[in-house]
């Protein structure tokens, strides 16, 4: 469950202004469900309207989306623009950590079926993980 916080600054935020802001912030909880609270300021400076986006996720990690504009309900669409890559650049870091060798670079893995192009033997005889022992000996060699 996400908290959600709607406040204005130097603005009174109507109904429809919350409205919106929930909308928008319940597409940044699709995008990443591990977020435990959003708070979205609304602030109008000299005839431009301000919407700062402040999303705490999971393991005090705090993204945050600012963005001007014209109009108010422009500013949060930008604000959550910007949260929207933020947070899918954190998920893809998330899933390539715990992906080990492909995320660093490593070849992708072999196609389905496990042959080689031109047939014969699977692909996963020829390469073979190296023990603890190779590695010592490979060492030794240095």
């Amino acid at each position: 469950m996400v908290r959600i916080l709607i406040s204005g600054r130097h603005v009174g935020v109507t109904e429809a202004m919350k409205q919106y802001a929930q909308e928008k912030v319940g597409k940044l909880a699709k995008i990443f469900d591990r977020l435990t609270k959003v708070e979205v300021t609304m602030d109008i400076a000299h005839d431009a309207h301000a919407v700062e986006i402040v999303v705490d996720a999971n393991r005090g990690v705090r993204l945050v989306g600012k963005a001007e504009s014209p109009d108010m309900y422009a500013a949060v669409d930008l604000a959550e623009d910007k949260l929207v890559r933020q947070l899918v650049k954190h998920k893809q870091r998330l899933t390539d950590h715990h992906r080990g060798e492909a995320a660093r670079g490593a070849p992708p893995p072999a196609p389905a079926g496990g042959l080689r192009e031109g047939g014969g033997a699977p692909a996963a005889a020829e390469a073979r993980e190296d023990t603890y022992e190779d590695v010592i000996e490979r060492l030794g060699e240095e």
